[in-house]
Order: structure tokens, then sequence, then C-alpha cells
């Protein structure tokens, strides 16, 4: 009963329009009153306990880092080496929209910053070369998911701490399927280019060696945080703070892009942020918690595993249950709900945890380009200045058409996935 009531206070408050923080904590909160249960100070102990958490400070580390590297000149040089390396190819400034976002996504480990500090720089070189700007706003807004699945991620960071499993595991599992996805919708990005005739620029060396140039320091800033992470010279958390120091060294005094003003907006705005979902986290643990006092996850595994007894059964209803839920909020925020309901059930399915940790980030960043909710549709848009409408387009159906093979791929093989970290 106290979960029933939970659930329709949630779809109420969402459909009211309430914040999911709110909307997360009325639905914990209101049951109480009505069935007192459990004392409310014990709803105050949980948000407080949720956040201490040595990994979860990785997260405020990462949007810093990312923002320093969005705003000091970072992703202009990624995407001028992106472009010398593939700008050749038919259709190639799509192409380099997703190698540069996969650049980018290695740095700030973001959905949205990725789309915002990406986006800005290619829309307009898209429409100046000529591509169509449903085209554009599309592969920009199919581009931007990939900042959540090439790690560093914060919601990798976020399922490995809700899941009780390696953080550095879960970044090693999601090169691969990063790696598929930018050649799937890279695909369609050359037959576009090559039915429309879009003018192509010439591949000179000379170019890629003067871009590589200009780029080499921050290309050097993943390799520095994932290399020691997996050598073991720090911890993810710890890389996420080198990757602040780093990324402040290249903005302020490197590459001068970055003034005091500009880094007292950088910190205000990452401050917001990752007070915000700081606070989602702390509404879902304590969802969670309750939940789990009713034993509703290990009733939903016994309840899959009765139903099922095929993995791969089980493994196609988890992924249409993670798009729908990616459909309607963040990855962070659907990992953060979604991963205690699944994650007992793992076991029961000799799924490895990893695998399922990279599936669920790639299903929860198929749904930020889905529509109604599709964050990433908002902020290409916004960088147009269109209204959404104009991204939801069949190219956009197109190149999720492309990520979903992707996803059935290493959902039926996740030894895909698990190849890097074994």
């Amino acid at each position: 009963m106290m979960s029933l009531i939970m659930a329709i206070v949630f779809f109420i408050a969402m459909f009211l329009g309430a914040p999911l923080f709110m909307s997360l904590l009325l639905s914990v909160i209101i049951p109480l009153v009505i069935i007192p249960e459990v004392p409310l100070y014990v709803v105050i102990q949980k948000i407080f306990t949720s956040l201490d958490s040595y990994s979860l400070m990785a997260i405020p580390f990462f949007m810093i880092a990312g923002s320093l590297l969005g705003k000091g000149g970072v992703s202009k040089r990624l995407v001028d080496l992106a472009e010398a390396l593939f700008g050749w190819l038919p259709g190639g400034l799509a192409i380099v929209t997703f190698v540069a976002s996969a650049f980018f996504g290695a740095i700030s480990g973001s959905s949205i910053a990725t789309v915002a500090a990406i986006g800005s720089i290619m829309l307009p070189s898209l429409r100046a070369a000529g591509y169509d700007l449903k085209f554009s706003l599309a592969t920009i807004a199919s581009a931007g998911y990939l900042g959540v699945i090439v790690p560093p991620s914060i919601p990798m960071v976020i399922y490995a701490n809700a899941a009780n499993t390696s953080v550095g595991a879960v970044f090693a599992g999601g090169f691969i399927p990063a790696i598929l996805l930018i050649i799937a919708q890279g695909i369609y990005s050359f037959w576009y280019g090559k039915k429309y005739k879009i003018p192509t620029t010439p591949f000179k060396l000379n170019n890629v060696w003067k871009s590589f140039k200009k780029s080499i320091l921050a290309l050097l800033m993943p390799a520095i945080i994932l290399g020691g992470i997996y050598s073991g010279v720090f911890t993810a958390t710890e890389s996420a703070a080198v990757s602040v120091i780093y990324g402040l060294f290249l903005s302020v005094f490197i590459y001068k892009e970055v003034n005091f003003k500009g880094f007292f907006d950088i910190m205000r705005s990452s401050v917001i942020n990752s007070a915000v979902l700081m606070m989602i986290i702390s509404a879902a643990t304590v969802a969670g918690y309750i939940l789990t006092r009713d034993r509703i996850p290990a009733m939903a595994a016994e309840w899959l595993v009765s139903f099922t007894d095929n993995t791969v059964v089980f493994m196609i209803m988890a992924n249409i249950l993670m798009i729908v839920f990616g459909t309607f909020m963040d990855a962070a925020p659907a990992v953060q709900i979604l991963t205690p309901i699944l994650a007992p059930a793992l076991a029961q399915y000799g799924i490895n945890p990893v695998a399922f940790g990279v599936i669920m980030i790639v299903n929860n960043a198929i749904g930020i380009v889905t529509p109604p909710v599709g964050l990433n549709l908002n902020v290409a848009a916004n960088l147009a200045g269109v209204s959404i409408d104009m991204t939801i387009n069949r190219h956009l159906w197109l190149y999720m058409l492309a990520a979903i093979i992707v996803l059935i791929l290493i959902s039926i093989f996740p030894q895909i996935i698990m190849w890097l970290p074994n």
C-alpha cells in the first residue's frame, strides 16, 4: 500500500510540473503522513547519509572540469582535430560532430554540456557547409549523448555507487559501445553527405599535425584521468579532482580563455548544477529506502524470475523500461531510480553488473533524445533559436535506429562490453 501511494503521488506531482526532486520527496513524505510506518526524521537522516559517499564527490569535480574546458577553448581545438581527420569524408562535418562529442565527453562526462559546447561550434559550420537545419539539429542532439557513454561519465559514477561495483570497470566498459555508436550513426551521416553531395574539405596531413599539436594538451586529460584510475595511481574521485586542476591550468594559463569573472561564473553554474543533481540523488535514495523496506525491488526481481527464466526476455523487458524512463528524465536520476530495482535480479540471470550498467547508460542516453521530453533536443533547439519540433524529424529517428541496433548488439553479446574491463 505504501509503495502504491508513493507511485500515485510521484506521477501526479510530475504531471503537475513539480521538479523531479520535489516529486520524489513528496512521494515519500505524503505516504508516511498517511501511513506513519517510518518516523519522518528518518527521511532527513537518509537524505544526508545518501550523500555521504566518497565516489559521489567525483560528480561536482567532473562538472567543474567540463565547464572549464568547454569555455576554455578546448572544444574548438577538439573540433578542429576531428575535422582534419574526418572532414574529407562525405557527410564529414556530421561525422566530425560525433567524433568531437566523443572527445569532449571524455572530458565533461555530461550529455547536456557536450551538446552545448560542441553544438555551438558545429551548428554554424554545418549550416554554412550546406547541411539542412533539421539534419544538423538531429546530428548535434544525437552526438551529445556520447558525453554520458564515453568515460569518465557522471551517470556511470552514480550507477557504480548504487550497484556497489567498480567505477573503473564501468568506465572501461563504455569505450567499445561508444565507438560502435559513432560508427553506426556515422554511416547515416556518410550516406546523407553522399546523397546530397555536400562539399567536403580535402585531407591534408599537415592540417592533422597542426590540429593535433594544438589539441594534444586537451587530449592528454582523459589519458591522465583514465590512465591514473586503471594504473591504480588514484581513484575515480581523485581523478575528478585532478581533472579540475588540469582544466584550470589549461583554460587560464595555457589557452588563456578564462579570466577571473569567467572562472567565477563556471564555479557558480557548476555548484548549482551539482546541487540539483545531488538533491535528486538524495531524494531517489530515500524513495529507494522506502521501496526496499517494502521489499519492492526484491519482489520485482522475484516477479521477473517467475515471469521468465530466459536472460534474453529479461534483457528485452529491462531495455524497454530503461528507454521509457530515459524519455522522461536525464540519465543520472534515471540510473539512480532504476538501479536498486533491476540490480537485485542480475545474479538470477547470470548478468555481469558492469555490462548491465553500460547497457543501462546507453538506454538512458538514447532516451534523452527521445520525445516527449528529450533534454538534448531542447538544448539543440535553443542553440538554433527554434522550437523543439524542428529537432524531431526523420533524421533523428534514423540516428536512433542506428543506436538501437548497437544497443541490441551489446545486449545480446555483453562480452563486447566486458572485453576491456577483463
